[in-house]
């Protein structure tokens, strides 16, 4: 038998004894249900109420992006073990399974209803264990409530570990590190709420808990109606961004010169601007700036964008155009109107001698005049139809005479100190790929 059915089959007798494990374990909590004093009386109405909350609860995920999920079960599984006890909490767990069934997949199913059958059930009686030693009611609350909720992620932890480490080869540490590190500052939310309600059950009785619990699902509704919003915005903003990097692929198919040019831009824009110690957003801004600053060019006909020789006032006239054209294409995608606008004012120059609004000096978004120093300066280091090719230190020198006339000083000497640092490669754009540019678009987009 190959490594691959020999994990196949240590995966499935691992779930073999989860559920076996389960349902002893739930045998011996419905035994201590009859014969532990302690324990509340046992509840059907309140059981219900508590199973139609989670797979509320459950039906709702909160999405926190990147396709990652997160559930308010927590609330349910936790007051019904603290609440109701802990054979009760584990046919609380059982009752959710409803909202999660996966047809056509019984593993998965009977392994998932044990392993928070088991969950639920362990931290109930945890929790009604460790309260018999605690002298007062806060005291039960708080330590209690505490204790319990870290067995309840620890059950959780265990159960799921090994067949994370049969199925797909994760270890300990790296599954703590993806399945449950990003979710700390949520489960420590819900496990405020948790023992707030639990502290109104324990001071005011039932109707207080149902009063208290309605809003807090209200917000975790809300909350993942919003979140629905927020991707669905996400899509049409990655979608905008595909179609603007679409029209650039397709200039460059026609003009060569485009797409290393744009993303040697791109690179030294994003490099500036952190010189410069903008933020996150800024340096991605900058980043996406001088990739699409040319976009405006899919306007400019191909005689004039190949033409070799000086163009005509009317001809020059078509290709200044191109910054507005620019601007035109992204505002009409409403998620870069800023972008938009810095495009259009990337031909500005300091002394406000530019186009296409002549403006100056400070008036010049700031991100417009990174990307219009490291547009000159591309420009000037590759080979054009209509221009010759300079060396590296030629054009820092032009740099160097147009501080504070074209460019602004600030910017240029900010500039001029990243390429001082790079290599030889650097300073002529060998480095600057335009997929390699695009994806990494995405990716600062992503995290801003």
């Amino acid at each position: 038998m190959d490594d691959g059915g020999a994990r196949v089959d240590l995966g499935q007798l691992y779930v073999v004894l989860v559920v076996m494990g389960a349902a002893f374990f739930v045998g011996f909590l419905g035994y201590l249900q009859l014969t532990w004093q302690a324990l509340p009386t046992f509840s059907p109405l309140a059981v219900v109420f508590f199973i139609l909350v989670g797979i509320f609860a459950e039906k709702n995920k909160i999405s926190i992006g990147n396709g990652v999920e997160i559930s308010a079960a927590f609330l349910p599984d936790f007051l019904a073990a603290t609440i109701l006890g802990p054979f009760a909490a584990a046919i609380v767990a059982a009752g959710t399974l409803p909202a999660w069934f996966q047809r056509g997949n019984p593993v998965r199913n009977a392994f998932y209803v044990s392993a928070f059958t088991f969950t639920s059930g362990a931290t109930g009686l945890a929790y009604w264990a460790l309260i018999g030693a605690l002298p007062t009611h806060v005291m039960q609350i708080i330590v209690g409530g505490l204790v319990s909720a870290l067995c309840y992620q620890a059950c959780n932890y265990l159960l799921f570990m090994p067949l994370m480490a049969v199925r797909r080869g994760i270890g300990p540490r790296d599954f703590f590190e993806e399945a449950f590190r990003p979710f700390i500052p949520f489960h420590l939310f819900f496990l405020f709420m948790s023992l707030v309600l639990l502290f109104s059950f324990d001071r005011y009785g039932a109707s207080s808990l149902v009063l208290y619990l309605l809003p807090i699902l209200g917000l975790v509704y809300a909350f993942r109606a919003f979140a629905r919003e927020r991707d669905l915005a996400h899509s049409l903003e990655q979608f905008s961004l595909e179609m603007a990097g679409s029209m650039l692929t397709a200039l460059d198919l026609k003009d060569n010169y485009t797409g290393h040019h744009s993303a040697a831009v791109a690179l030294y824009s994003y490099d500036t601007a952190a010189e410069l110690r903008l933020s996150s957003r800024e340096r991605a801004l900058a980043h996406l700036g001088g990739l699409l600053h040319d976009v405006g060019k899919i306007s400019v006909p191909d005689r004039i964008l190949n033409c070799p020789t000086t163009l005509g006032e009317a001809d020059w006239g078509v290709v200044q155009g191109h910054a507005g054209a620019g601007q035109e294409i992204l505002s009409n995608m409403t998620e870069f109107e800023e972008l938009g606008r810095i495009i259009l004012h990337h031909h500005e120059r300091f002394d406000g001698q530019g186009y296409p609004r002549g403006l100056g000096a400070g008036e010049i978004p700031l991100i417009s005049r990174i990307v219009a120093i490291a547009d000159s300066y591309s420009a000037m280091v590759s080979k054009r139809p209509y221009s010759r090719r300079r060396e590296p230190e030629e054009a820092m020198a032009e740099l160097r005479s147009g501080s504070g006339s074209q460019f602004d000083p600030y910017v240029a000497q900010a500039f001029l100190a990243v390429l001082g640092r790079g290599d030889e490669d650097y300073r002529r754009g060998q480095e600057a790929d335009f997929r390699v540019q695009f994806q990494k678009v995405r990716f600062l987009r992503d995290i801003t």
